[in-house]
């Protein structure tokens, strides 16, 4: 990545070139807008350090022109003449953020760092994007094992995997990988078993020959003997009615099944893989589901861990959903404000993967085609509720009267005090510590009377 410092305090871009060289970036220094339009004449960079007064003229005033010929250009404003109005005409003609000089160095590679992330997230998506959908996201430690354990299982064949996890973890997608990294020459079919009555189920699954009941007036393939060669996935294999449990372990114990009305038994090889949400261990203490059957599908159990347990990666996948419904409904949306982002990392995510797609998607249908980024104002007011995103233990304390605006301002106002002690009072590093821009600080700070 590529960084460039337009500054004509010569000290500090050098100073900010050469740190940002020994964590392993390409930097240049530029003093005037001049050399910056000579320097984008020859290649673009990634993020673009921009001092507002410069000798021939004022950063602010390019930012439009540079934005618009290089519009993944991370633009981060520097200034010492910064008030509030200066922040909010940044941010409103485009600015990644702004640096209010004297800036520790930290904060400047904290912003950097950032700005990088975000464009190696959109970068990712993009390919992703155009590599295929069954592909389970995320850089996060515990993805990283789910995708290891698939690498290995996928390589053996007739193996029995059992997959859980919330609703909406992506489960489906799992299945979908272990089948693709198999190689299988059939195909991937699909049962969800909560979804077909159970008086229908047994055939949809074993098939039937021509006359097996009334209306069986032809022979009937089951979603077994087409999955021969390939990968039949069970989702929801809790809800599977006792009666099917048996025949279904039967199945899995000899690789076998005889079709209903049939008195010839059909062998077939297929990965069988299970999927669910609920307790099965809990099912089998209360006589819902089949002890020996529980044991013959989780040969090769796979968590997949529910999103609020990922950190970063609820990032990585936002930044895959934008790219993909901005391609598909003709957006030009490409990025989230910090104040986003740092909801999008303290909220819940009861409906996980899932929930988080359908947001995005619900964002670019209502949003305005004008502007490119999505903003706390896109998302649905039931997101902003304390319940969602306030720390564990701290909604006790906090419950014992006020309304809900109330009691959130209290302990946003006492946590940007805390903040500000603690970095006796340099707003610049009081916002890294709270983990949101300094220009959402300052907001924050004004509204409750703290600037």
């Amino acid at each position: 990545m590529n960084i460039w410092i337009v500054d004509d305090e010569i000290n500090l871009a050098n100073g900010l070139k050469r740190a940002f060289e020994k964590s392993g970036y390409s930097a240049k220094t530029a003093k005037t807008l001049s050399e910056l339009n000579q320097l984008l004449g020859a290649e673009i960079p990634a993020v673009i350090l921009l001092d507002q007064r410069l000798p021939d003229g004022d950063g602010i005033d390019v930012l439009p022109a540079i934005l618009k010929q290089y519009p993944r250009c991370k633009v981060i404003l520097m200034t010492a003449f910064g008030d509030s109005r200066l922040v909010v005409k940044a941010i409103q003609e485009g600015a990644y953020n702004y640096l209010d000089k004297p800036f520790p160095l930290d904060a400047a590679k904290n912003m950097v760092e950032r700005a990088v992330e975000s464009i190696r997230f959109r970068n990712q998506a993009e390919f992703l994007i155009s590599e295929g959908p069954n592909m389970l996201l995320g850089s996060s430690n515990e993805m990283d094992k789910v995708r290891e354990t698939i690498k290995k299982i996928a390589q053996h064949p007739d193996i029995s995997v059992l997959l859980r996890g919330e609703s909406g973890t992506g489960k489906e997608v799992a299945a979908r990988m272990i089948h693709s990294a198999s190689g299988s020459k059939g195909d991937f079919v699909a049962l969800n078993c909560s979804a077909i009555p159970e008086t229908l189920l047994e055939a949809e699954l074993f098939g039937y020959q021509k006359g097996a009941y009334t209306g069986a007036d032809s022979d009937k393939q089951g979603l077994i003997e087409i999955a021969d060669k390939g990968t039949l996935f069970l989702d929801e294999i809790g809800d599977m009615p006792p009666s099917l449990q048996s025949k279904l372990f039967r199945f899995l114990d000899q690789r076998s099944f005889r079709p209903l009305g049939s008195t010839k038994e059909k062998k077939v090889s297929l990965n069988l893989i299970c999927a669910t949400c609920v307790d099965l261990e809990k099912y089998v203490q209360e006589e819902k589901f089949r002890k020996d059957l529980f044991f013959r599908i989780s040969v090769l159990p796979i968590t997949i861990p529910p999103l609020r347990e990922r950190g970063k990666d609820v990032l990585e996948l936002a930044s895959y959903f934008l790219a993909e419904f901005s391609k598909r409904l003709g957006k030009s949306a490409s990025a989230f404000t910090d104040e986003v982002k740092e909801l999008f990392l303290l909220y819940s995510w009861p409906g996980n993967v899932r929930e988080l797609r359908n947001l995005i998607e619900r964002i670019l249908i209502l949003k305005d085609d004008s502007d490119d980024t999505v903003r706390l104002a896109d998302l649905p007011p039931e997101m902003l509720e304390m319940q969602h995103y306030m720390p564990m233990g701290t909604q006790a304390r906090y419950m014992d009267g006020g309304s809900l605006p109330e009691m959130i301002d209290r302990i946003e106002k006492e946590y940007i005090e805390s903040a500000l002690a603690k970095c006796q009072g340099n707003r610049t590093q009081a916002a890294e510590e709270l983990g949101i821009s300094r220009f959402s600080l300052l907001r924050r700070m004004q509204r409750h009377g703290l600037a």
